[in-house]
């Protein structure tokens, strides 16, 4: 993985502002995400969200922050939120969310399987999963 000076500049005024460490910093779906380490996201996000809406208005983009955990089904809990899934499971490298309702499977999955692709390339960056699926 590349970085470059803007992405240094991101992380460092995201460090600087939520005194929370970054462990990775890259775009999908049009956000910034900013992957802060374990037990630091609440520091990050602020009371009441006040770190996310300035760096927002900063940087006039989107940001999302996802906290790092070692657990596969931790980390893509956090990834996901604010959807909640009633379960997330992982066997045989496979990951199955079940998310009981309606609205909320068709944000997992997205327009064109978007965002069902889009959380595979971000959870392959750190985990080795063969597949992701939406039950």
């Amino acid at each position: 993985m590349k970085i470059d000076n803007d992405t240094i500049n991101l992380i460092n005024l995201f460090e600087k502002m939520t005194n929370s460490h970054v462990k990775d910093c890259f775009t999908s779906n049009g956000r910034i995400v900013f992957v802060v380490k374990n037990g630091e996201a609440r520091n990050a996000i602020g009371i009441k969200g006040r770190n996310v809406n300035k760096i927002e208005y900063m940087i006039k983009k989107k940001i999302k922050i996802v906290e790092y955990n070692d657990d596969v089904v931790k980390f893509v809990r956090s990834f996901l939120f604010p959807i909640k899934p009633s379960e997330i499971k992982f066997e045989n490298d496979i990951i199955e969310i079940k998310a009981d309702d309606m609205k909320d499977r068709g944000i997992l999955i997205g327009r064109d399987r978007k965002n069902l692709i889009n959380l595979k390339e971000v959870v392959n960056k750190y985990f080795k999963v063969s597949d992701i699926k939406i039950v």
